[in-house]
C-alpha cells in the first residue's frame, strides 16, 4: 500500500509542507508518494500523475482548501476514496463534516473507515459546500485579490479579511440575478438579490452558516437568497446569518432543489463555487456519491 499525497503549498498560511513532513516522520513505515500543486489548476496534472502509478491497494489524502479538494475530485475517479486534512484560509468542508485531527485521519486511512458523501458536478467543476452570487461572490473576488488577506494569512487571521470585506459591501450593495430551472420544468426568476447561496454543505465564508440542515450526507440543494433593498436591511441579513436566525428571519427566502437543477447567469454576473470565482453563462447540476476516510 501507498498514501498519495496531494497538497496544495500555497493554500492558507502555507502549512501543507509542515503536515506532510509531519507524516512522513510519525509513518515511516509507510510508503508515501507526494504531489505539489504548482499553480493555479494543477490539480488535473497532479491526478493525473498519481493516476499513472494507482493501485487498488493505494489511499488517498488530500491537503490544501475546499478550492483544492474541490479542484481534485472534478479530475479524481468516482471510485476512489479519499481522505482530506484542511489546511486553508475558510475550511468550510472540514467544518461542516466535523473532521478529525491529523492522526485520526491516519488512523481512518489505514483501517479504510469510509462515509459517503454526495457532491454536484456541472461542466465547471465540483460543488462541494456552495455555489454563491451577490454579496458572496463579491467578497471572494475582492479577497482573492487582497494584499491584506495575504498578510493576514500569515498571522493565521485570514477570517479578518472576509469580515473587513462584508462589512464594506454593505455600502456597496453587490446585487445579481439569476434564472433556475428545477427538475420538474418549473422556471425561478430571481432579480436583484443581496445574497445568494446554492448550498450543499452548511457553512462558507470561513464557517458562517448558509441553512443549518444543508450537508453533503444527502442528496438536496439548499437554496437560501435575500433582497436587501436598503442598508439596514443588508445589516439585518448578515446578523441573521452570524447570529444563525436562519429560519425566523422575514428577509431569507429557502427551497429545496435536487440534482438536475441548472442555472442560467445574466452577463457580468459574479459567481462563486466553494470559493474560486468563474465565468459561466449556465451551469447544470449532478448529484455523486463519493467516500471519504471518516
Amino acid at each position: 500500500m501507498t498514501l498519495f499525497i496531494i497538497a496544495n503549498p500555497h493554500a492558507g498560511a502555507h502549512q501543507a509542507r509542515q503536515v506532510v513532513e509531519k507524516i512522513q516522520k510519525d509513518y515511516p513505515q509507510l510508503e508515501q508518494k507526494v504531489f505539489y500543486t504548482s499553480g493555479p489548476n494543477d490539480e488535473k496534472n497532479q491526478v493525473k500523475y498519481l493516476l499513472d502509478a494507482w493501485t487498488d491497494d493505494d489511499r488517498l489524502l488530500i491537503l490544501g482548501g475546499d478550492g483544492t479538494l474541490s479542484k481534485v475530485l472534478y479530475y479524481l475517479p468516482e471510485d476512489i476514496p479519499f481522505a482530506y486534512y484542511p489546511v486553508g484560509s475558510g475550511n468550510d468542508f472540514a467544518k461542516a463534516l466535523r473532521l478529525p485531527n491529523l492522526a485520526e485521519t491516519m488512523d481512518n486511512i489505514l483501517a479504510e473507515s469510509t462515509r459517503e458523501i454526495t457532491i454536484f458536478v456541472a461542466q465547471a467543476g465540483v460543488l462541494l459546500n456552495s455555489l454563491d452570487l451577490g454579496f458572496s461572490a463579491w467578497v471572494v473576488n475582492r479577497a482573492a485579490h487582497s494584499v491584506v488577506k495575504q498578510m493576514l494569512n500569515r498571522l493565521h487571521l485570514g477570517k479578518l479579511t472576509y469580515i473587513l470585506l462584508a462589512i464594506l459591501s454593505l455600502f456597496k450593495n453587490p446585487v445579481a440575478s439569476v434564472q433556475i430551472k428545477k427538475i420538474n420544468g418549473v422556471l425561478l426568476e430571481i432579480k436583484d438579490v443581496y445574497f445568494f447561496s446554492l448550498a450543499n454543505n452548511t457553512y462558507f465564508g470561513g464557517g458562517i452558516m448558509i441553512w443549518p440542515s444543508s450537508t453533503v450526507f444527502d442528496a438536496n440543494l439548499h437554496l437560501v437568497y435575500a433582497k436587501g433593498k436598503n442598508f439596514w436591511q443588508r445589516v439585518l441579513i448578515l446578523l441573521t446569518l452570524v447570529f444563525k436566525r436562519h429560519q425566523s428571519s422575514p428577509y431569507l427566502k429557502h427551497q429545496v432543489l435536487v440534482s438536475g437543477t441548472s442555472l442560467t447567469f445574466f452577463d457580468g454576473t459574479l459567481l462563486s463555487v466553494d470559493g474560486e470565482i468563474i465565468q459561466e453563462h449556465q451551469i447544470s447540476l449532478t448529484a455523486q456519491k463519493r467516500k471519504i476516510y471518516l
